[in-house]
């Protein structure tokens, strides 16, 4: 009985502490993303959500990850400009993790350049 408490009671604060620290991400968001166009990314994302986690779907990402996933390169080089953490680790992955995942090389060497830790 106890273990099913403990593991109900473990289940809850994760899932608590998942809507605490990431936001969904809007319909509009997803479509000034998809642009990969800067002026309109900058209307949906103020700095302030830069270095946020946001849940697509059942899985949560920064935007330089998503980035990186879609092959958005104008965004990718604009949130880099703009100081986005390139460690920042949303649901266990970080930018670098995601440039070996989705084969992106040539992203993945500008993140180790920008200080992307490889462990």
């Amino acid at each position: 009985m106890k273990k099913i408490i403990s593991t109900t009671l473990v289940f809850g604060m994760f899932a608590f502490t998942s809507m605490l620290f990431a936001q969904q991400m809007t319909k509009d968001q997803r479509k000034a993303f998809q642009t990969d166009n800067i002026e309109t990314f900058k209307k949906f994302f103020p700095k302030e959500d830069y270095n946020k986690c946001f849940d697509i779907k059942e899985t949560s990402f920064s935007l330089l990850t998503f980035s990186v996933i879609h092959d958005r390169k104008n965004i990718f080089n604009y949130l880099l400009s703009n100081n986005a953490d390139v460690n920042k680790a949303c649901s266990n992955q970080t930018p670098l993790m995601a440039a070996d995942t989705y084969k992106k090389p040539e992203l993945a060497k500008i993140l180790v350049k920008k200080g992307a830790k490889k462990n």
